[in-house]
């Protein structure tokens, strides 16, 4: 049997502990002695209890005992802005663009920051105000404040959808009214204008490409060489939400695309590229710039890429192919987006009345 010195000797503080099971308490020394004391009495005798008392108090002389908190901890409350990218990171998941999360961020930390309230607190009235003042102070169209009002609704009806808020005060918000012009597109006279103006082969080549796949800009300075396949005439292209589609080519884009390609000395791989050195992959603002400049030189107003876009969905469906096959070509998931685009011909409507209400 261990004699009490032998044991004190051996006695270290983690033992001690636990002997105790001790989770501890702000100055606590003499507590946790008198506990472990307890504990050995009946099993030493009282002379070596009071030896041991003196022991400990020396081994823990250079020892602080505190208590281990055992209360819950308060988490602190999440701001504005951590469930503002809590809901960007769910839409980056779900596939959306980077500029698409971009313009969310941006139109959403406006407003929060704006209406200065935790999120739970926000209701229909304050974003009301916040719109009602931003077209007064910034002097935007009802078009692009319900823009706004339709972001607001995702990003609030995400967070009840979590449970975050009990309601979704943007639900409560009326659709903003605006009035909506019919985009003309192109007519053929002024594709050919457009056509006749280009100085470059890249310029030709860049919107005979555009009228024939009716793609995105954002899709097509993307594109690379080898993504065309010349023999097929076609070219795969990632629209939003990075879904995959094949664009079609006609044989007026795949020739100025061979010529502009061939007359390339630069080793970028980007399909289009600036026309100045070191030919840098062309951008979306570079593409507008470049037919905005080539829209004053042939007369023609307006020139930007959707129209060429809108120019030609309008055409094709005008023409009798079938509105789903349309809506397969411009990457629309509802086939009433693709209807949007169709712009139905005036003279389509007299040949059409002439021949069923002639009589």
């Amino acid at each position: 049997m261990l004699s009490i010195l032998e044991f004190c000797d051996r006695l270290t503080l983690s033992d001690i502990l636990l002997i105790h099971n001790y989770e501890g308490g702000p100055c606590m020394k003499e507590q946790l002695i008198n506990s472990i004391l307890q504990f050995l009495s009946g099993k030493l005798p009282d002379e070596d209890i009071t030896e041991l008392r003196l022991q400990l108090y020396y081994q823990l002389a250079d020892y602080q005992i505190s208590k281990k908190c055992t209360d819950l901890t308060v988490m602190p409350e999440k701001t504005y802005m951590d469930y503002l990218y809590m809901y960007l990171a769910a839409l980056r998941m779900a596939g959306r663009s980077e500029k698409t999360l971009e313009h969310y961020r941006l139109q959403l930390s406006l407003m929060l920051h704006a209406i200065q309230k935790p999120v739970q607190d926000i209701t229909t009235d304050d974003l009301f105000t916040y719109l009602a003042i931003y077209k007064n102070q910034r002097h935007v169209g009802n078009r692009y404040l319900d823009g706004k009002r339709v972001i607001f609704n995702g990003f609030f009806s995400w967070m009840q959808k979590k449970k975050h808020i009990v309601y979704n005060p943007a639900a409560a918000l009326d659709r903003i009214k605006y009035e909506k012009r019919i985009k003309q597109p192109l007519s053929d006279e002024e594709r050919e204008v457009l056509r006749c103006a280009c100085e470059k082969e890249r310029d030709l080549a860049l919107i005979e490409t555009l009228y024939s796949t009716g793609m995105r800009v954002g899709e097509l300075v993307r594109l690379n060489r080898q993504d065309i396949n010349f023999s097929s005439m076609d070219c795969i292209v990632f629209g939003k939400g990075a879904k995959e589609r094949t664009v079609y080519l006609n044989g007026s884009s795949c020739h100025h695309l061979k010529t502009y390609l061939l007359s390339r000395v630069d080793n970028n791989p980007a399909l289009f590229v600036s026309g100045k050195s070191p030919h840098q992959r062309l951008t979306e603002h570079g593409v507008w710039q470049l037919l905005k400049r080539l829209g004053q030189r042939a007369g023609v107003s307006d020139i930007y890429p959707h129209r060429y876009r809108h120019t030609t969905i309008t055409n094709a469906i005008n023409r009798g192919m079938p509105v789903q096959e349309a809506q397969i070509i411009a990457g629309h998931e509802d086939i009433n987006t693709t209807m949007i685009y169709c712009t139905v011909s005036s003279d389509n409507v007299r040949a059409s009345h002439k021949k069923y209400l002639s009589a």
